[in-house]
């Protein structure tokens, strides 16, 4: 038997935690997209990625120059059914580290995570971009690349 939309998330969240790009994109069909709500200028243009292995190499590139994962935990999960079985919403509690700093933080998510044959077809991500990049440091970095990225 498939995968439920929950179990695929509670797999979902483990690859986060483990910052495993190759267990996270398992996780996805292989025609599947990855959308990201919140536009921050080094995904470039399209602000998604479309199939499997797009996903595996847009998360091993965000992630190769971390030394320590900075996800150290979740929390007030909440997870809603909805009337299409195959769609989950997904809200809750980032604990984050800035490991330059020693400084923890909290950010918020949402996800909406549609499932199918024990696969996830399509997840749409509403991180807190802002929030991550402040207390992570990058926040001055972020403005200047969206500036950079707006110029004529």
């Amino acid at each position: 038997m498939p995968e439920t939309p929950r179990h695929l998330l509670d797999r979902f969240h483990q690859a986060m935690l483990d910052f495993s790009p190759d267990s996270l994109a398992d996780l996805f069909a292989g025609e599947a997209v990855y959308e990201f709500v919140f536009w921050t200028p080094h995904r470039g243009p399209s602000q998604r990625y479309d199939g499997r292995e797009e996903i595996r190499a847009g998360f091993r590139a965000a992630w190769a120059s971390v030394s320590r994962p900075p996800l150290t935990g979740l929390r007030e999960v909440r997870v809603h059914e909805t009337a299409d079985a195959e769609v989950i919403i997904c809200e809750g509690e980032m604990d984050v580290v800035n490991h330059e700093t020693g400084r923890p933080f909290t950010s918020r998510y949402l996800l909406v995570l549609r499932a199918r044959d024990g696969r996830i077809v399509h997840l749409r991500d509403y991180s807190d971009v802002l929030r991550t990049a402040a207390g992570l440091g990058r926040l001055t970095r972020l403005f200047d690349q969206a500036h950079a990225a707006s110029a004529p």
